[in-house]
This record gives C-alpha cells, structure tokens and sequence, in this order.
C-alpha cells in the first residue's frame, strides 16, 4: 500500500510539473515577439528591370549550382511583412515552402542605393525569409542615402523569388526545446514510477 500511495504521489507530480512547463510554454508564445535568425546574404546587384530567367541565372551562379530551380515568384504590392524588433529584421512566412534561396528586388528610385536585387541563403527557419535593413542598404526602412529617411520603407519590394535544388533531401528537422523538456520530464516520471515499485 505505501509503495501504490508514493507511486500515486510522483505520478501526479509528474502530471503537475508537466501541465507547470506546457501552460509556460503557452503563456512565453503569447507574450514573446518571434525572434528569427537572419538569413545569409549571397550578395546583390543592380539587374534593372531584369526577367525572371535572368535574376535566377544570376542566383544560380552565385551559388554556383546551375539545376537551382524557381519554385515562386510573388509580387508584393502590398507586403504583408512584419518587423521583428528594433533591430529591423523582417521576415516572410512562405510556409509550406522551405526554399533554399531566395532574391529580394527593390525599387531604389531616388534613394542613391545602385544595387536593386538582393540573394541570400535561407539558413535557419527554412519557412521564413528573414533579412536586416542594412543587409539590403536600408531599403526597407531608415537611412539608405536619401535625404529623407523616409524615403526608404517596406513598400519598396517590388517582389521576391524562393528557389530550392531539387535534387536535396528534405531539411533534418531538430525538437524544439519544449518537446525536449516534456520528454525529459515523461522519462523522469517512469523512472521514479520503476524505481518505487522495486521498493
């Protein structure tokens, strides 16, 4: 009877703990702005009022694989963008997609910025394409040049590309922390549930 009553005891510990870490998680998801990492940026150039063959041309030889695919490309009139704090990093949710590439092309007129496409590597939260103002020379927003600063602002994306190699295998999914925690705590719990029943 006392080992059922000290199993009883841990196992509702465990269920207590357990529901203390999921409704935490929970609460930190609704408060918490998402913190992205910024993508890598390949490098950009002025292509004018290029096509889409040519700006993927130019994406495939900067990273230097010629079966680089075009999976999307969206014109974005009306970006639907969100900054992602005071650093001034933005991001694009392109989910399902987990593109390996993408461009960003920009108008630039009367800012003195030359160059109007920008190439990264999506390195990190591969549904998101997350940049800086100061990876694209502040086209985005803040001081790109121009004598006003706000003649710099999000509105000027004219559009973006995603782009992937096929010939990949699909990215390694790493747990997130919290499915760690949770599986850490439901082994903890069987431990102590295996050991009072030797007892």
């Amino acid at each position: 009877m006392f080992s059922l009553i000290n199993t009883s005891k841990i196992t509702k510990s465990v269920i207590a703990g357990t529901a203390l870490v999921i409704g935490s998680m929970f609460s930190s998801t609704a408060i918490a702005e998402p913190m992205y990492t910024a993508d890598m940026l390949l490098g950009s150039a002025n292509l004018g009022n290029s096509s889409v063959n040519d700006e993927m041309d130019y994406l495939r030889d900067l990273v230097g694989d010629p079966e680089l695919d075009l999976i999307e490309k969206v014109d974005t009139e009306n970006p639907a963008l969100i900054a992602l704090d005071d650093e001034g990093q933005w991001y694009i949710d392109v989910a399902p997609d987990e593109p390996g590439y993408f461009m960003l092309k920009f108008g630039t007129g009367g800012t003195g910025v030359t160059d109007s496409h920008y190439f990264f590597e999506n390195i990190a939260e591969l549904t998101k394409l997350v940049w800086t103002n100061d990876q694209v020379n502040f086209l985005t927003g803040g001081d790109c040049g121009a004598n006003n600063q706000n003649a710099c602002n999000i509105g000027r994306l004219s559009h973006f590309l995603i782009a992937d190699d096929d010939g990949g295998g699909p990215p390694t999914e790493v747990p997130e922390p919290g499915s760690v925690a949770l599986a850490g705590l439901g082994m903890l719990g069987l431990w102590f549930s295996r050991r009072s029943l030797k007892k």
